[in-house]
Order: C-alpha cells, then structure tokens, then sequence
C-alpha cells in the first residue's frame, strides 16, 4: 500500500510588516485508489460451467462453489455429512431419502424442490459426460419425488458409498425451467445454481463470483465477491505475487518457481507482501492412460512395453494413494526390467499433456525420453490434444477414497476385463464389511496392473499461496481437493 502525506508550513516574519499567509493547497483528487479485489490466480481455465459435464479441477471450481449438492464430503474426513439437505439417509438397502429445507431458491429467485433434484441427477446420468464424476451413481435406478422436499434414490443394488456420488459435482442441483435435459449449457447461457458463489461476470481472462446470500447449506462464505484471474503460465502468477495483485495463487507455479519463491521469503527480513503456501501433500497422482480410442490400446505387447520402460522412475506402486483407505500395491516400481522389443517398423505413438498444469511438459518429455530409449518407440508431444495415444493425466479423484481413485481404470476397462470389473466394483460397493471390501478393491487394483491402461508415475501434491491476512476456514476444499471459494477470508 502506498500512503502520500505532505505538510506545508511557510512562516514569514519581517521586521516591522506581517504577510498575508499563502492559500492552502488544493487537495489531490486523482491519487490512485488501492485495488481491494479478492484476487484468485490461476493458470488452469474452466471449459465449462455446467456441472453434469465438470471433467477438470478448473470446471469443478465452478460447479462445487456455484450450484449446491445434497451431500458434503471433506477429503480429510470422507465421510459424508448432509450440505443442501437437512438428511439422507438409508430407509432401505435400496431406498436412499433426502429430505430438504424449507424456502430454497435458486440464484434467480425461483424455488428449488425436489423435482429440480429429480431433473439435476437423472439429466446428468443421461448426458453421462466422459471423464465427469457420474459413474459413482452406477447404482442408480431411478430418482422418486416424495413430496416438494423429500426425494429417494432407488438403487439397483446396494450401494454402501451412494452418498459420496451427491457429494461430486455431476449431482450439483440445476434449475429444471432453464437447462435443457439433453444438451450441455453452452457457457453463453448464464450459470444458475442456488450454490454459496453465483457466477456474476464472465470474461475471456477472468470470472467474477458474487456471494449469495440466500444460500441455506454447510459452505457459507464471508467475501462479497471474488475475482478468479486466469494468466498464461507460472511467470505470470509468480509476478502477480511479487506486485501484491494476487490474494491467493492456486496451482500454477513450477518446481523452479516455488522454490524461489521460498529462497526469497527466507532471505528477506521484512517483504512488502507475504504469501504463505498450504501444502495439499499426495493430493495428485500423476498417471499415463492408454486412450481408449487409439489403435495400440489392444495390444498387450505395446501396453507392457511402455509399462516396463517406465517401471524404473515410477514412485508410485498403485492407482490408490498409499494414504488412503484400501489402497493396495499392485505395480511394479523401480530396478532394470528388461523391456520388450516391438516387432516391425518402428512404432510411432502422441503423447499429450495438459499445457496449463505447472511441470507437465517436463514429465511429458521424460516419458518420451523413457519410450524412446527402453522401448525403441517414436512419440511425439501434442499438448492439449485428447485423441492422442496416451494420455498423461495429474488430477485429484472426484472423491478421496478407493473408489475415487479408481474411477479413471474402472471407467475403461479392457472389453476381457469389464465384466470382472464390474462385478468386483459393486461388489465392493454393496459390502459393509470393511476387511471384505479391501480384499475386492485389491482385487481390481490387482487387475489394473495386470491390464497395464492406466499407469501410476507418481504422487504429486497441489500448492496453495494465501497472502499476508487470508487464511482459510471451515472445509476448505472439494471432496478431492477441488478449491473451494467459501473457505476464504480475509
């Protein structure tokens, strides 16, 4: 903050004469005014504002702060608690009730019932986005109204982990007057949900949140408005943090550059402007997928070739982080495995990789570096391309549990193994015996290495910079980590 003060004061004494005091100065009227924006920065864009088709952690930042859910998980303590809904609960093993509140409204003031629930979940489960948290509702059969604010869900089979699905961003509640049941909202059309964040301002290099007074469930933010700043690459964050614009840095800086970040904090007595970083450890994995489309996916030659020539650098031996619950190591890590010759002209495969995300070109050109050298492979780097052959992915679950972590294999499972798959998965699901359900989760982790589609590389964590006076409140995040615009204050 700059302050500017002058004082002027002219005495003049003359023997024998008094002069006329000077007029006082005109006072300033064009001093810059300080910017008290709350400023979010960030190098990762949403591609979309319509929950039921959230694919990243930029859509989810939409889709979790703007339209509400019934449920709430924390990703500390997954366990799911009600948010919008006063209650959920189990009337049956097949039959799970939400109650809601009194007066909902959306951001547009019209009512929100439990037909708008009906509409929100099975429009979602239509539209069945690729990639979007809605295979956690597999369990599905059909949504029931009770009444204006009691809804079941009937469930296929028992489903012990249903609440954790109205907890993700596919089961946010959208108003049944304005979305179309069989299209995504194009972000032309404004985004209303009845969430603790309405999406007031929409622009190429930034979004503008208002919050939402009426707003009746667990996430209740402080801050009037919040701007989320999109910059082009790590340096233009780093140097929103050395001017001071930037109220808190999400994800966007590289290695190189947290690092100087911390070496110049540790070796500046007194800095102008602090920024305090929040360390989401093991909150990433970093994983390499075989796109279901390319043409090498079928072949199990090809898939263990680019296994075993990644085995050495690979830090991580599951799709399941160690941490949490009923993970199990499954993938072979470290040592020299002798890796098989592909037999023929030399095979030539796309690797993409998300150019927004801090350090992905550099993880990208070590995979290439690997295949080309183990595996006589020719890949070629296309960022942002998703039909590429491979696919290198560093996201969070849409839920910090097994299941969660698993949803990117289990989505796409070899045609031999889907129906292993499958029933192991529901399986896991229904049980409520928790020994039972780590014996079959192990089993389709076992099973993923054996299909070799998806491949762990790492864990990775996710980096949060407050300045000097924001901090943090309440649960702070999204069910896998997804950043939360209602836990800030300053």
């Amino acid at each position: 903050m700059r302050s500017l003060a002058a004082v002027l004061v002219a005495v003049l004494t003359l023997t024998g004469c008094v002069q006329t005091p000077a007029p006082a100065p005109t006072p300033t009227t064009d001093l810059p005014t300080p910017d008290t924006t709350f400023r979010i920065v960030t190098t990762e864009k949403p591609a979309t504002f319509d929950p039921a088709a959230a694919t990243t952690s930029a859509d989810a930042i939409v889709a979790l702060n703007v339209f509400s859910r019934l449920m709430l998980v924390h990703p500390d303590d997954p366990t799911p608690k009600p948010d919008l809904a006063t209650d959920c609960l189990y009337t049956s093993p097949t039959i799970y009730r939400c109650e809601l509140p009194a007066g909902l409204v959306f951001h547009n003031g019209h009512a929100l019932t439990s037909s708008d629930v009906k509409f929100s979940i099975e429009r979602a489960y239509r539209l069945s986005v690729p990639h979007s948290s809605i295979r956690l509702f597999d369990a599905l059969e059909r949504v029931d109204v009770v009444d204006d604010r009691t809804v079941d869900f009937v469930l296929k089979w028992e489903d012990s982990q249903f609440g954790y699905a109205l907890a993700t961003p596919a089961a946010g509640i959208v108003d049944e007057e304005l979305y179309d049941p069989d299209a995504v909202r194009p972000n032309e059309g404004q985004a209303i949900g009845s969430g603790p964040y309405q999406l007031v301002t929409t622009a190429d290099d930034h979004l503008v949140f208002d919050r939402f007074t009426d707003y009746k469930g667990g996430l209740t933010g402080e801050i009037d408005a919040i701007e989320l700043s999109f910059v082009a690459d790590s340096a233009a964050a780093e140097a929103a943090m050395a001017d001071g614009s930037a109220s808190a840095v999400w994800r966007s800086l590289t290695t190189a550059a947290r690092q100087r970040v911390a070496a110049e904090a540790r070796a500046t007595p007194a800095p102008e402007v602090v920024y305090t970083p929040v360390e989401l450890a093991d909150s990433r994995v970093q994983r390499l997928v075989f796109n279901p489309a390319s043409a090498w996916r079928g072949d199990p030659t090809i898939r263990s070739a680019v296994a075993l020539a990644l085995q050495p650098d690979r830090s991580l031996a599951s799709l399941v982080p160690p941490a949490v619950t009923d993970a199990s190591a499954s993938f072979a890590v470290g040592g020299n495995p002798e890796v098989p010759q592909i037999p023929g002209q030399r095979l030539r495969l796309t690797l993409s990789y998300d150019s927004a995300v801090p350090d992905q070109r550099d993880v990208a050109g070590m995979v290439r570096d690997r295949l080309e050298s183990y595996a006589g492979m020719s890949v070629q780097l296309t960022p942002d391309t998703p039909e590429a052959d491979l696919l290198l992915s560093e996201r969070s679950a849409w839920v910090n549990t097994a299941f969660g972590w698993l949803q990117p294999y289990v989505d796409d499972p070899l045609p031999g193994s889907a129906a292993k798959v499958q029933e192991l998965v529901e399986a896991a699901r229904s049980t409520t015996d928790a020994a039972q359900r780590t014996a079959l989760l192990a089993e389709v982790q076992a099973q993923a290495a054996a299909d070799l589609t998806v491949l762990p590389l790492s864990l990775a964590s996710q980096t949060l910079y407050l300045r000097d006076g924001v901090t943090l409140q309440g649960y702070p995040f999204g069910p896998g980590w997804q950043l939360g615009l209602w836990s800030f204050r300053a």
